[in-house]
């Protein structure tokens, strides 16, 4: 039966292509065009997306369907241009499953603007690096970024000593605002955050499809460790066609080595705490740290459970989308619900925002530091 499905494939596949170029034939110009970048958008995404099959096996499959039909059908019939119809398909993405999904449309902000808060709009929102006491018994460290810039990677690692050498029994990780970049730059805190062993381990599966392993060639063009990602590559091409899913990395936290310090720690966190930034809480405190809470008013961006992004273009109106190639498949499957992507927090903060989000120690810095000394 299996095989007989195979052959049937390339049978299915050819009739489909007919049947658009008779679609795309029998109308105008632009919206052939529309409808070309449309189907190469689903096409896509179904191909390549690396949370779609998971999607499709929580039973979200007719809901897709539906979605995709009605959109294709007002493109085709000149309701609907190809800005609104590829933002709106993109979005139901975003929304529901995965904040990595994404595409440039001027329609864009609009959409994100109905799910997500603007800080900025609530207070001077600019969050900068900082680490200082914050009183004698605690320690601020503020990440506003993971991409190695501001701050470097060894800014980072000297602000762990610094806290260290300061003697404090309380650490806060400030991470609001944080929209990501490469969660290694946490490495140093893991000592000082997880106490214990994941009981499951943590696994991140990459979707190997000869698109997605451009990812992988962009990646060794830019890093020193080339041997260790080029051997990576080399393995999913060997075993193309093999399985859909390659594993891309573990983490159990077994080789952590717990330190004295801190007594307790938080992680502080807002909506605009995204991907690497919600590494954090993914790999040092959720599952493997009995002494670290994270605080906030409400949960992160939501691209916690994919990751290593990639990106294509609409054919013809030059639209890019990103999307995720790797994603967490067994926690996605298991804990993902509908519509409610991200961390929330373990203790609600329960005093307005504060005044100003900048490089000082703000209101909120001051609530927590105050709560860990309660516990």
């Amino acid at each position: 039966m299996i095989k007989r499905l195979f052959l049937l494939k390339p049978i299915i596949a050819a009739l489909l292509l007919t049947a658009n170029c008779i679609t795309y034939a029998a109308v105008p110009d632009s919206i052939r065009k529309n409808l070309e970048d449309f189907d190469y958008l689903t096409n896509f995404t179904e191909e390549n997306h690396a949370v779609f099959p998971a999607i499709m096996e929580q039973g979200y499959k007719k809901t897709y369907e539906s979605l995709k039909k009605k959109l294709r059908k007002q493109v085709a019939k000149g309701e609907t241009g190809i800005e609104k119809a590829a933002s709106e398909y993109v979005f139901w993405f975003y929304k529901n499953f995965d904040t990595h999904s994404w595409i440039d449309t001027p329609l864009w902000d609009s959409l994100e603007k109905t799910v997500s808060i603007d800080y900025s709009a609530l207070m001077e929102y600019q969050p900068q690096p900082v680490s200082c006491k914050v009183d004698e018994q605690t320690w601020l460290v503020r990440v506003p970024s993971c991409f190695g810039i501001h701050p470097t990677n060894e800014w980072v690692l000297r602000a762990s000593k610094d806290y260290w050498e300061s003697g404090c029994d309380y650490l806060i990780i400030d991470v609001r605002g944080n929209e990501g970049g490469n969660d290694a730059i946490w490495a140093p805190f893991k000592n000082m955050l997880a106490d214990h062993k994941r009981e499951r381990p943590f696994e991140s599966y990459f979707r190997n499809t000869a698109y997605n392993q451009k990812f992988w060639e962009f990646i060794i063009e830019q890093v020193d460790n080339k041997p260790f990602y080029q051997e990576f590559l080399n393995n999913c091409k060997e075993t193309a066609g093999k399985g859909e899913y390659k594993l891309w990395a573990v983490n159990d936290c077994s080789d952590v080595t717990p330190m004295p310090r801190p007594k307790r720690a938080a992680v502080m966190i807002d909506q605009g705490t995204a991907s690497a930034g919600e590494a954090l809480i993914q790999l040092y405190v959720r599952g493997v740290s009995n002494r670290t809470k994270v605080y906030g008013k409400e949960g992160t961006y939501g691209a916690d459970l994919t990751g290593n992004v990639f990106q294509t273009k609409l054919p013809n109106a030059g639209y890019l989308v990103t999307y995720p190639t790797c994603m967490e498949y067994k926690d996605f499957l298991e804990y993902h619900v509908f519509g409610k992507n991200g961390f929330q927090p373990d203790v609600t903060i329960e005093i307005p925002y504060p005044n100003r989000l900048t490089n000082n120690i703000d209101e909120w810095v001051l609530w927590v530091a105050d709560d860990l000394k309660k516990q």
